[in-house]
């Protein structure tokens, strides 16, 4: 599972002005575009941490 999440943050970098663009079209607020970008890092986050939590139960 883990090599799913590194995959999809190669994704994320690759493409990433892509994204920028995307994003700043559907939230043009900078500080609001920050919070939703903030949310998904904090969930990735909290999923990797719950994993490593798991694995070492």
């Amino acid at each position: 599972m883990s090599h799913v999440i590194i995959v999809l943050l190669v994704a994320a970098f690759i493409f990433r002005k892509p994204l920028g663009k995307l994003l700043a079209r559907r939230w043009p607020n900078h500080a609001k575009r920050q919070q939703v970008l903030g949310t998904i890092i904090a969930a990735f986050v909290l999923v990797i941490a719950v994993r490593l939590l798991a694995l070492f139960w």
